[in-house]
């Protein structure tokens, strides 16, 4: 989902002064991860919500800000999700050909986890042919949209200030 942010006039100005990108993609990260636990605590209140108290996996404690991966100095990703996923290759023609399909694949799912395996979450938050949806995560960034924006531009600038600062 991308945005653009307006009022960002003071933090071009502060990037030229900079003039590093990899200090700057450095900040971004940081500020990034700072909006993002907006939305994860939005996720988690959500998630408690919905959990089974008598179950002994806790889907709350397993929602993590993560950063994702990307190509140059130019892009940051960060991510809102679960711990514990898909255990299994679909019956893809690609997966066939390469002898996977139906084969389990090592995920982020374990009894090790802080909230233990809860690979069911999916099915929580999009429901399936027999149960409805009960969101969690999705309406935690939607409620929050102007919330994280805010918070971004405060803390990339506040990060650019220490990273100006060092020189």
């Amino acid at each position: 989902m991308a945005n653009d942010i307006t009022g960002l006039d003071e933090v071009q100005a502060k990037l030229r002064q900079l003039g590093n990108k990899r200090k700057a993609k450095n900040a971004a990260n940081r500020a990034s991860r700072k909006a993002m636990n907006i939305v994860k605590k939005a996720a988690r209140e959500n998630a408690k919500r919905i959990d089974d108290k008598d179950s002994p996996e806790k889907i709350w404690k397993n929602i993590v800000v993560k950063a994702g991966k990307t190509k140059g100095y130019d892009n940051v990703t960060m991510k809102v999700g679960v711990k514990g996923g898909a255990r299994k290759y679909a019956n893809t023609r690609a997966n066939r050909r390469a002898n996977r399909a139906g084969r389990s694949y090592q995920t982020q799912g374990s009894k090790k986890n802080p909230g233990g395996d809860t690979w069911y979450w999916r099915f929580k938050e999009f429901g399936s042919a027999t149960n409805n949806a009960d969101p969690f995560l999705r309406p935690a960034l939607n409620n929050n949209i102007n919330a994280v924006q805010a918070e971004f531009t405060r803390a990339y600038s506040a990060e650019l200030d220490k990273e100006i600062a060092k020189l």
